[in-house]
């Protein structure tokens, strides 16, 4: 009997054995933790709309990234100013295939997403294609949440777990699936109207309604789009001195209310 022929034939009986294990068994994938119905004096219409607590503001900006993100998360971070980019993937550009001219150079819009995080900032979903939700089935709002998120992480490391839907558009199947999803679902309570107006005294009436807030008010989550040249570089600057002179703590949203940024 050759000795090593049966060696031989044993050692491949004993790999394919293996690997029929291997096959059968399952691999593990990564859970996402369901969340639930937020609770609360901030909450309207099961979402989100202030922070938890008196004295702090977030900052918010919706659509993006666009030709002057880069810049906008590289000022807010010199003036110490979190901020919170609620981002697409296939809106006013595509994500994955789109460059920009920045202060720095050239940029893919990958390495601007990676740059929101890098200057400090929290960054949050609006969608793959700023898709809005309401009438949406379950399986549309997967792709459109799960998409961004591959995208988000390929590009800064993380996963998004603070979601604003487009438009502010939604029903209660929508919430169902996106709390699975393990999404915080936020709106806002001061919206500038900024994409409408493009008018600074009419986004000033719009912050100026904060002229009543008392020391037991909560804090505000405000609604802007990084998109517009007025927003960035007239409605922006104006927005940050009225909102120190009410020594308001600029805060993320995650912050603001107490929930995990990122899953």
């Amino acid at each position: 009997m050759n000795l090593y022929l049966v060696d031989y034939c044993y050692f491949r009986r004993y790999i394919v054995s293996l690997a029929s294990v291997a096959m059968a068994v399952p691999v593990a994938k990564s859970t996402v933790k369901a969340v639930k119905a937020p609770t609360g004096d901030n909450v309207e219409g099961g979402v989100y709309i202030s922070c938890n607590r008196s004295g702090v503001f977030a900052l918010t900006f919706d659509d993006g990234p666009y030709e002057y993100s880069w810049d906008l998360a590289k000022s807010l971070n010199e003036q110490g100013i979190p901020a919170t980019f609620f981002i697409n993937g296939k809106n006013w550009v595509d994500v994955e295939s789109d460059s920009v001219k920045t202060s720095d150079g050239e940029k893919t819009y990958m390495e601007v997403i990676a740059h929101y995080k890098e200057m400090g900032h929290q960054i949050a979903s609006h969608t793959l294609e700023h898709k809005e939700l309401a009438g949406a089935t379950a399986k549309e709002v997967e792709y459109q949440m799960d998409t961004l998120s591959d995208i988000i992480e390929k590009a800064a490391g993380v996963r998004p777990a603070v979601m604003r839907p487009p438009a502010g558009s939604y029903d209660t199947n929508v919430l169902n699936t996106l709390r699975k999803l393990g999404y915080s679902v936020v709106t806002w309570d001061v919206d500038t109207q900024d994409w409408l107006t493009h008018n600074l005294d009419d986004e000033e009436t719009a912050y100026k309604q904060m002229d009543s807030d008392k020391s037991s008010t909560l804090g505000h989550i405000t609604l802007e789009h990084e998109v517009y040249d007025q927003t960035v570089n007239q409605l922006i600057p104006w927005a940050i001195k009225y909102i120190k002179s009410k020594n308001y703590e600029f805060v993320t949203v995650s912050d603001c209310l107490g929930v995990p940024a990122y899953n």
